[in-house]
């Protein structure tokens, strides 16, 4: 009963999350708003795309999705954010460089409550929210949507962590909820999602954890539902409207010119080391932080002998999508030292968050088996004094 009492977080009469997540988004509120758009990529994709929604009253052909003059914005990419940011305009009643940007905040509100649903008086809860959302800096403010990318990798893999040990299926249904929201924001998003659901099925045969018919329990017709709800908006994207409005990638994967390029790239001994480097070592990348963080403490879990299995589909999303990401850069179209100054640091976030999100787990079991350790500790002084 001591240790429940000192160590186990009576959620229902803590007001400091609550107070806490007021300031953040108060915090993200103002600072999103204050400046206006003037990065170049929020500019001319995400916040062009809603401006031509907004002129044209809605998302449809007369837009111009398809005209050769906007085909360099990548028009193929999914278009909640330029849809919710046409929609407030529209309320407003005008276009201007500001009020779009309000966008971005709405999609940051569940962000920070699903953060805050790991809330406990720890320094493991502490490192968490110092990374989300305060370690994506700018990227959660000036329309880039690769801070929401990483951000919603990172809930989506700390909610199946949570599931792995605890069982609730809110957390399932939560983890699958930000992959379906994901789908809408960027393609990354849509390949994220299919590598959390790999991640957690290699979780799961590895494990032996859990079986296919532990989740057919859990998937009720409302969630069935709403799940369907949030992710047929990119079905329809991307099956429908991009494919009957000839909208192409211009990555363009799956073409016979890219497989070409990934091979003679691969073996010219030249541009595969160049990504490595450019994608692990960047100076303004994060990745080897994290993965080092990351391996210190794993390190520290094995000597202490605490065994988890949470922080594995963080680890293999991880992996495999940054795997994924050396396939494309060995796949691009464009010339590849522009190609990786201009996008790997931002491309790596999700890497990194990731990893971040597996060490949070690792922390947390630490922390428990430290207080578990003084508490026996205490409690056999106290036979001893009896």
């Amino acid at each position: 009963m001591r240790l429940e009492k000192e160590f186990i977080f009576d959620h229902h009469k803590d007001w400091l999350p609550l107070v806490a997540i007021a300031f953040i988004l108060l915090l993200y509120y103002f600072t999103i708003l204050y400046d206006p758009l003037w990065e170049w990529d929020p500019r001319s994709i995400w916040f062009l795309h809603s401006k031509m929604i907004w002129s044209a009253g809605s998302l449809n052909l007369e837009a111009g999705w398809n005209h050769p003059s906007i085909q360099w914005s990548h028009v193929d990419y999914p278009k909640l954010i330029p849809a919710l940011a046409a929609q407030l305009s529209h309320i407003l009643g005008y276009w201007n460089e500001y009020a779009p940007k309000f966008s971005l905040f709405l999609i940051l509100i569940p962000a920070i409550f699903w953060i805050f649903s790991f809330y406990s008086r720890r320094f493991s809860f502490l490192f968490l929210v110092l990374v989300f959302p305060f370690g994506l800096k700018n990227y959660l403010l000036n329309g880039w949507m690769d801070g929401y990318i990483a951000f919603y990798s990172a809930i989506s893999v700390l909610l199946l962590g949570r599931y792995l040990k605890e069982r609730r299926s809110i957390d399932l249904i939560s983890a699958l909820s930000c992959l379906a929201l994901l789908s809408n924001i960027k393609n990354e998003g849509i390949l994220i999602g299919l590598v959390v659901t790999v991640s957690i099925v290699i979780t799961g045969i590895l494990s032996n954890t859990f079986k296919l018919s532990e989740f057919k329990k859990y998937f009720s017709l409302y969630r069935v539902g709403w799940l369907a709800v949030i992710v047929t908006p990119c079905i329809l994207w991307s099956v429908f409207y991009k494919y009957k409005w000839h909208l192409v990638n211009d990555l363009q994967i799956g073409t016979t010119e890219a497989f070409f390029r990934m091979s003679n790239r691969f073996s010219d001994g030249i541009s595969f080391p160049l990504i490595l480097k450019e994608t692990f070592f960047h100076d303004e990348s994060a990745v080897w932080l994290a993965f080092t963080i990351f391996l210190v403490s794993i390190i520290w879990l094995t000597i202490s002998k605490r065994y988890i299995i949470s922080w594995v589909p963080a680890l293999i999303t991880a992996i495999i999508y940054y795997c994924c990401l050396l396939i494309i850069y060995l796949m691009t179209p464009s010339d590849l030292i522009w190609h990786l100054n201009t996008s790997a640091p931002r491309t790596m976030l999700t890497i990194s968050s990731c990893m971040i999100a597996g060490t949070f787990f690792i922390l947390k079991e630490l922390e428990d088996s430290l207080i578990v350790g003084t508490y026996n500790k205490d409690s056999h002084l106290g036979e001893d004094a009896g």
